[in-house]
């Protein structure tokens, strides 16, 4: 009996423990972890504005297809019944034998018919196949753009994220300090070793940092949600990122410029297939002056009667094919003036084109000074760490002694928290102007 009861006990530990592991393992996958490479391409995937983006390429295709539709013949059927209340006649000369007027036609009238064109010469239905699938090439690049901004957008968020989180750390742990400091005091005010003065100063330095935690947990949060929406994942989601990429972040140096970057900046690449589509529309305009060629065709079957002896009706079969030329000969001087309107947008899009590019140049050269000016912020901010922690521990040592004043302790643990920010931020400007660097570029990652 006592066997069989510690069996049975060791039976319900083990399933406890087996259902325990379970619910911790099922906590833990509930957590997404996300590099920054799966958030710039699960972003890319599935950000809703970014599909957006991708159908509208398929629309431009099925446009093209549209344009293509009109080099295939156009069928048409059509069919009539008349029913003809007071029949139309015909005038007779004088001195008819069937008189001054002659009825036509019969009661009822049936009429069907069946028609065709083919377009053989039309310079138009050409151009505006081109003129297609140069709009399919515009929307492909404009896809494009939004998956470089967006790709970019993501690994900015994805830095201040990891900015505000360190931010959160640094904040907590100052907090953590200065309420350790201020259990210290009240120890040492008990035992009569320092004033009250000091312990109320320790207590102003808690409560003054209290805030700044407060502040910084709130934008994390906030920034975090942004960033899930971004994402397309759920806010009631957990994620975790990577600290290594803003922590052991490799400082790089942009020795030179490549100098044919321009050739993958999406902005510029827009203004190249803009001017193509303008020298598409001016040939369309020089072409509505040439002649256009089609073939038609038409059969039809028709009857009369004024019964409905649907049986006896004689049903009379006539068809017709030929050819229709249209000329222009005049058309206000229109032409002229339409040729006119594009070469000045072509005049435009050179002007818009070189004031961009200008921009452009100025914003790279920034970005590569500004990746310059964060490394050495950086190396400065990195040593400033390590010597504001060594003297913060000096301080404390001191003030414990007696050797320092309160105000000396707090503004060695204020120099080192303001030491951990500095770093910090540093590592996060160097990572965003190298970001900016590759948006320009034209690179997603």
């Amino acid at each position: 009996m006592k066997i069989k009861l510690r069996m049975t006990l060791l039976g319900s530990l083990f399933i406890s423990f087996f259902l325990f592991c379970s619910i911790e393992a099922k906590s833990q996958n509930d957590t997404l972890f996300i590099t920054l490479q799966q958030a710039v391409d699960r972003a890319i995937e599935q950000n809703l504005m970014q599909q957006v983006s991708a159908l509208e390429i398929e629309r431009k295709q099925v446009k093209v297809q549209e344009y293509m539709a009109a080099l295939y013949p156009t069928i048409q059927g059509s069919g009539s019944y008349t029913r003809n209340i007071k029949k139309p006649v015909i005038f007779m000369p004088p001195e008819s034998p069937f008189g001054p007027t002659l009825e036509i036609g019969s009661d009822n009238a049936y009429n069907g018919s069946l028609s065709f064109s083919l377009p053989l010469f039309a310079m138009n239905i050409y151009e505006s196949i081109k003129l297609g699938k140069k709009d399919v090439e515009m929307s492909a690049e404009k896809e494009r753009e939004n998956r470089i901004n967006l790709a970019a957008t993501v690994r900015n968020t994805y830095y201040n994220v990891l900015l505000l989180q360190q931010t959160v750390e640094v904040y907590k742990r100052s907090y953590q300090n200065a309420t350790e400091n201020l259990k210290n005091i009240q120890q040492m005010q008990a035992n009569g070793l320092v004033s009250e003065y000091d312990a109320i100063r320790a207590k102003v330095q808690v409560d003054n940092l209290y805030p700044n935690l407060l502040q910084a947990e709130n934008s994390y949060q906030n920034l975090i949600n942004i960033f899930k929406i971004i994402l397309n994942i759920e806010t009631t989601t957990p994620i975790t990122l990577d600290e290594n990429e803003l922590i052991k972040v490799q400082l790089e140096e942009l020795d030179t410029i490549p100098s044919n970057w321009y050739n993958d900046n999406p902005t510029l690449r827009q203004f190249g297939i803009n001017r193509q589509l303008l020298d598409i529309q001016k040939k369309m305009i020089r072409n509505s002056s040439i002649p256009t060629l089609a073939a038609f065709g038409n059969y039809t079957y028709q009857t009369q009667a004024n019964d409905f002896k649907f049986s006896d009706y004689q049903w009379i079969a006539s068809s017709a094919v030929g050819l229709q030329l249209n000329i222009p000969i005049f058309k206000g001087f229109s032409v002229r003036r339409q040729l006119s309107q594009a070469e000045i947008g072509l005049r435009q899009l050179d002007l818009q084109e070189a004031y961009t590019r200008n921009n452009l140049e100025a914003q790279i050269q920034n970005a590569k000074n500004a990746i310059y000016t964060a490394i050495k912020k950086v190396n400065a901010a990195s040593g400033n760490v390590e010597l504001s922690q060594k003297g913060y521990k000096i301080a404390q040592t001191r003030y414990n002694t007696g050797q320092a004043t309160l105000v000396e302790l707090n503004d060695a643990e204020n120099a080192m928290m303001q030491a951990r920010l500095n770093l910090i931020q540093a590592r996060s400007e160097y990572l965003n102007a190298r970001n900016e660097y590759q948006k320009i570029i034209g690179k997603t990652m």
